[in-house]
């Protein structure tokens, strides 16, 4: 029996011919932390003239993450590059919760324990 994950999602940059993404599965509520490390290794995978491209889509990526309180699924965001409207940065959450801060984990972890 394979084990049910109930918080789940994606990252990715698309776009310019370009198509890769971080995902995440997992039981718990996805941290923010966790959501800006995942946006920083989806960064690092791309090429300096892929990164370049998408300076602003992924700033304004991290942003939303840094600013949000949580944010349930479904949710689908785009942060596009103005200039070329189809190279982007996507942060989806297919099922649960994603993007909130440590301490809030703690604290609902340990009410339903």
């Amino acid at each position: 029996m394979s084990k049910r994950y109930e918080h789940r999602g994606r990252i990715q940059a698309q776009g310019n011919g370009l198509e890769e993404s971080e995902t995440w599965q997992q039981s718990e509520p996805l941290s923010k932390e966790a959501g800006l490390t995942i946006l920083e290794k989806l960064k690092n995978r791309l090429s300096t003239k892929d990164q370049k491209l998408r300076e602003k889509p992924f700033q304004e990526a991290e942003r939303f993450i840094e600013q949000s309180h949580g944010v349930d699924a479904p949710l689908r965001k785009s942060f596009r590059n103005r200039k070329t409207k189809d190279v982007r940065v996507d942060v989806e959450v297919w099922s649960g919760t994603a993007f909130l801060s440590i301490v809030l984990i703690i604290l609902l972890l340990w009410k339903f324990l």
